[in-house]
């Protein structure tokens, strides 16, 4: 078993030199394992990687689970996205809106004309797609073309459709975009009954911000642009005000 190493980039902050972004404190558990595995390690070429998604693993769930990357019809969609943006979005502005309509196009226009089911290549665009799914939940809700009384069953189908495409591989991920779909996820099961999933959820996401060195001012972590660090403040922030409502 050949550790990953790590470097200290101060006294209170460990950041790992994999691909992840993770930071671990240097006293913390994981930072003393790593680092006595890496004196035990053999001075043999590391093995090669195993992908953070499994295709094989995606191929047999996105078979058993259609519907979930199945889009709604173009003007439902798009008028789910445009509702999420204005009622949502300047409440809790987890995703960069830019962004996330581009990969929607992309998205949408390799689906449309087909209604078929594709296959989620890797554990980013599975992640993806999930928080589309949230964001047509919680867009739903506030769209003129759904009947009030139809709003909640349609809200938590697309809720049932993220939840199929989170894996348990799922958290081998600490990125931003998995934090933001945790953020959604919380955000959706406030308007719901289950209040302790809301609040272990919102704890999840706090928890892999954290680990991305999100809550500090200096993690030794340079982000690559101007956008990355704005949106790095935005999502922190979203978890502090989301942890502090969720326990008021």
């Amino acid at each position: 078993m050949t550790a990953r190493r790590y470097v200290r980039s101060d006294g209170l902050a460990t950041l790992t030199s994999g691909s992840d972004g993770s930071v671990y404190g240097a006293s913390s558990t994981i930072a003393f394992m790593r680092d006595a595995f890496s004196r035990r390690a053999s001075p043999s070429p590391a093995p090669a990687r195993a992908p953070d998604f499994d295709p094989s693993t995606a191929r047999r769930v996105i078979e058993a689970n259609a519907p979930a990357i199945e889009l709604p019809m173009r003007r439902n969609a798009d008028n789910f996205i445009s509702c999420f943006f204005s009622f949502i979005h300047p409440l809790f502005p987890i995703l960069h809106r830019p962004s996330f309509l581009h990969q929607y196009e992309l998205w949408r226009a390799r689906e449309d004309g087909s209604n078929k089911c594709g296959v989620l290549p890797n554990l980013d665009e599975a992640i993806f797609i999930a928080s589309l799914n949230l964001v047509f939940a919680l867009g739903c809700q506030f769209s003129d073309l759904i009947a009030p009384a139809d709003k909640p069953s349609l809200a938590d189908d697309f809720y049932q459709r993220s939840r199929q495409l989170l894996l348990f591989e799922i958290l081998d991920s600490t990125s931003l975009s998995l934090v933001q779909m945790l953020l959604l996820t919380g955000v959706y099961l406030q308007s719901t009954q289950h209040a302790n999933r809301c609040w272990n959820t919102v704890g999840l996401a706090i928890r892999v911000a954290q680990s991305l060195g999100l809550n500090v001012h200096d993690s030794g972590r340079s982000p690559s642009s101007q956008l990355e660090r704005e949106m790095r403040r935005r999502v922190w922030h979203t978890c502090v005000n989301l942890d502090r409502s969720d326990r008021s």
